[in-house]
């Protein structure tokens, strides 16, 4: 609602986007005589007040849609890291009770004519295995947009953000900088963020120093953006074995290996069914990938 009253008034919203509360809303529909926002809010309100979760849960979710309808104009809506939605939120006040599904409650509205959806998320394996249980039918289109920039532009993008962040660096640092980061921009702005009293970018073996620093130091932001990724897949398995199989495809990350071969290597303590199990969880988290075919798997 924040960002609709934002447009229809053209009133900027605070930098980080963070919504009026309901007092300032109804005041702004109020002077502008805008009864739908009033009722639309008076009513979700009502909902709240009576905890009928999913009664404001539908109706806040449709009301792109039906504002969309009702003044004929056009909505995008865009939810980012949506797969967060089906592991962070709860149904009750204490928490203790999660709702995994609950971005299946956009199945119906992802396809509108008014008011689409465009989705994105950071963890693929996750992101694509709730599509498939959550918006069947092909609901939502799979567009992978690739994590890393060519060269090029990953050398422009050290500089800029060193040029933000007012750090010095050389042209020789600076190419060391993107080849070590393989282009990857979130990897280029976490090292040049490092807060490491030593760091130093104006060198190449500066630049050595200070990403081994995050890589391995458990208060660097790679470590710690890494050890959340592992963790809480690993978790999701909760054995050794699927540790021993991140390990042994992370050695040669390039190299294909199939079923079979990994499956030595656990010197055959898994069934063909188990081994399945923790290869397909293992990708979900997005920890190995897919090789050529279904039987093969790599490290990333």
């Amino acid at each position: 609602m924040s960002q609709f009253l934002s447009f229809k008034t053209r009133t900027v919203l605070s930098p980080n986007n963070r919504p009026w509360d309901f007092v300032r809303l109804i005041n702004m529909a109020s002077e502008m005589g805008d009864n739908e926002v009033l009722r639309d809010i008076d009513l979700f309100q009502n909902y709240l007040k009576a905890e009928q979760i999913d009664n404001a849960m539908n109706w806040a979710f449709s009301a792109p849609e039906n504002f969309a309808l009702k003044e004929n104009v056009f909505f995008l809506v865009m939810i980012d890291e949506i797969q967060y939605m089906t592991k962070y939120i709860y149904y009750d006040k204490a928490h203790q009770v999660p709702a995994p599904n609950l971005p299946g409650a956009y199945h119906g509205l992802v396809e509108s004519k008014v008011a689409p959806m465009l989705v994105s998320g950071s963890y693929i394996g996750w992101m694509v295995q709730m599509m498939r249980e959550m918006f069947v039918g092909g609901r939502l289109k799979q567009t992978e947009i690739p994590s890393k920039l060519t060269v090029e532009e990953g050398l422009e993008t050290v500089y800029r953000y060193a040029d933000f962040y007012e750090i010095e660096v050389t042209d020789e640092s600076a190419m060391v900088i993107n080849q070590l980061t393989q282009s990857d921009p979130f990897y280029i702005a976490s090292l040049l963020r490092s807060d490491w009293i030593e760091r130093d970018f104006s060198s190449v073996q500066g630049v050595i120093k200070t990403l081994d620093y995050e890589v391995k130091n458990r208060k660097g932001e790679l470590f710690g953006t890494w050890s959340e990724y592992i963790s809480s897949t690993i978790k999701a398995v909760n054995d050794r074995y699927a540790k021993q199989i991140l390990l042994f495809l992370s050695r040669e990350r390039e190299k294909e290996c199939t079923r079979e071969e990994i499956s030595k290597h656990l010197e055959g303590q898994l069934s063909d069914s188990e081994l399945e199990e923790k290869l397909h969880t293992l990708e979900t988290g997005d920890l190995i990938t897919q090789g050529s075919s279904n039987f093969r798997y790599r490290g990333i």
